[in-house]
This record gives C-alpha cells, structure tokens and sequence, in this order.
C-alpha cells in the first residue's frame, strides 16, 4: 500500500523528466565551437505565414482574431493565404498580408501541386505530404515551405496524443507557455532537410503554420478557438533579415524576396549567413547544437551558440539549430530543433 501511495506521488515527478528530457541525441562527432560573432548587420522582422481564416471553407477564425494573436505574440507581419481568394485583404491592416492558397490541377483535375501565391513571392505548400507533391517544374524563384507545421503535427498522431496527454497532466506544473514550445519536439527538420536536398531542390526555404480554426465559439467579452491562433504563433515563426527598413506590405514582400529567412522555434531570432565563403552562425542560446548540411549529404556538427565553419567545397547548405535541457559529455537531452537556415550558397 505504501509502495503504491509513493508510485502516486513521485509520478508526477518522473513525467516531468520525461516531457522535458526526452528525445535524448549521442553527438560524439560535435566539434566545440567557442568563437564569438556579432549578428550580421541589417533590419529584422518576424513573421508568420499560411494561416486561414473564415473565408478557407475549412476554417473558422476572423480577421481580428489573426490580428490580436500577432499583436500579442510580439509578430511584426502576418501573411494569410485563405483558398482561392485574398477577400481578407479589405480588413487589412498594414501588418497583413494578403495572398491565396492555389491549387494547381491538370486538364483532367488531377492536382499538380499547391502554391501559396503572394504576388511576387510565391511558395510550394504541403509538398511533403503525399497527395500535394509538387510535379510541375522546380522553379529556383519560387520559395518552398520545408515545414508545414500542421503536416508535421499530424505525421505521427501517436506522438502527438502521447504528448498532449502529457500536456494535459502537466499543466499545473510547468505552464502553458513552457508546455507549448515542447511540441516543437514532433517536427523533424532533420528529415525535412536531408529529403530537400535528395529531391534535387535548389529554392529558399520557409516555415509555414497551415492553421485552419476548427471550433469557434463566441459570446459577449469572450471568444473560443480550437486550436487558437496563438498556439502555433508561439510555436514557430519565421525571421527576415532584410538589407532595407520595412514600412508597408509591399515592402515586406519585396524584403521577403531579397532577404535572407530563417525558420524559428522561438521567438529569440537566431542568425545564418555566408560570408567570404564561410557559413556563420548566431544564436543567442548557449546550449545550442548546430548540424550543418551540404546539398551532397555531408554533415558537420557543433556544440556552441556561435559558429564560423569553412565549408571544402563550393554548392548549396541548409544549417539546422537545436537546443538542449542537460548535457553529459556527448549525450545531449532533451533536444529541440531551434532553427532551420534559409539555403545558403558558398561560392
């Protein structure tokens, strides 16, 4: 009975180590990077891309809720991509983007791929999600969404229930905000990279949310939504870094074009640029573990929150950062992706 009543109380506890130490990684080949670098210079936004609100058949929210979330999740642009239309652009404000979500079908209805149109970006969507492969051709001036979170979500559903009923539990021990970066841990950049490059992709990358609200209840002074926009806004945004100051939409999207991206997990940005044939690397977390990619497959990683890597060859590289609760020697616990680069060229 006793033994039973202990088991009770201690198992809060062992639930707590496992939401926040598990997945554990060996990273016997890191390299210690103890370099120091300043950001790059240039002006820095937030933003956060395919979202759908009521005027997406398969969505519910409004335009003001869009608004409010970004507003108090700290998001300077917020890029709506409703289905074949952009009919939110008339409630607009100046830190709304409106583009469409389009899909591209054969004369025979047989879809060809999903493009996020804004204007003079365009991105392909959902292209690792099997029935929205992109067969057309790959275009090097469209961009490509790597992560969708909504796809990587769902991709392993178990996890996902597993870790929302680990949620539920945990809640009055470590918060919702704390609770909420962890689904980070379902998104496997790694996979995402090593398939962009083995599928022959050559375009700038970006991270999009997909977010569709599915059950929206509303009374006077309150408002319900399922999932609401604030979840996957605190989960990942994008960062730019644009060599101009941003001051309307337009600006933002021609920034969005000319820019260097980076996919994020916090809303810390982090940094990744080549300069002189290097590839550098800012983050402003030391426990950050770093694996730097080549378009040939080639790996390199570090242990460090600032790196300056001279790639051996010339070509195409995506950077992927990851955070960490504890390290013992080269066991790495509790790891978390942080960031993913934008394609970088070392010429």
């Amino acid at each position: 009975m006793i033994e039973i009543f202990l088991l009770i109380l201690l198992l809060p506890s062992l639930l707590i180590l496992w939401f926040l130490l598990f997945p554990v990684k060996i990273v016997r080949k890191a390299k210690t990077s103890e370099v120091i670098l300043d950001p790059p210079e240039g002006y820095v936004y937030s933003y956060v891309l395919h979202i759908h609100t009521q005027f997406s058949y398969d969505s519910l929210g409004k335009p003001d809720d869009v608004m409010g979330a970004r507003d108090r999740c700290g998001i300077d642009y917020v890029v709506v991509t409703d289905h074949e239309n952009d009919h939110i652009k008339a409630f607009a404000d100046d830190r709304l983007v409106a583009g469409k979500e389009l899909k591209l079908n054969d004369e025979n209805g047989n879809l060809l791929g999903d493009l996020l149109d804004l204007g003079e970006v365009k991105i392909i969507a959902h292209h690792l999600r099997g029935k929205y492969r992109w067969k057309l051709e790959k275009r090097r001036d469209y961009f490509f969404e790597l992560v969708d979170l909504r796809d990587s979500l769902l991709e392993r559903k178990w996890r996902l229930f597993a870790y929302i009923l680990s949620a539920t539990l945990l809640y009055p021990f470590l918060g919702k905000d704390r609770l909420i970066k962890h689904f980070s841990k379902l998104v496997d950049v790694d996979r995402y990279v090593k398939k962009f490059f083995e599928e022959g992709w050559r375009s700038k990358v970006v991270g999009g949310l997909d977010h569709h609200v599915k059950l929206y209840l509303r009374e006077v002074g309150k408002r319900i939504l399922v999932p609401g926009y604030d979840l996957s806004f605190s989960l990942m945004r994008n960062f730019l870094l644009s060599r101009f100051q941003v001051d309307s939409r337009e600006d933002f999207v021609r920034a969005l074009k000319e820019g260097i991206n980076l996919i994020s997990f916090s809303e810390k940005p982090s940094f990744v640029w080549s300069e002189e044939g290097r590839l550098k690397v800012y983050s402003p977390f030391g426990n950050t573990y770093v694996v730097v990619v080549s378009e040939k497959g080639k790996r390199w990683e570090f242990l460090g929150s600032n790196v300056d890597f001279l790639p051996e060859d010339k070509g195409y590289y995506l950077v992927i950062g990851y955070t960490y609760v504890l390290r013992l020697g080269s066991v790495l616990f509790g790891i978390k992706p942080l960031f993913v680069s934008d394609l970088l060229e070392v010429t």
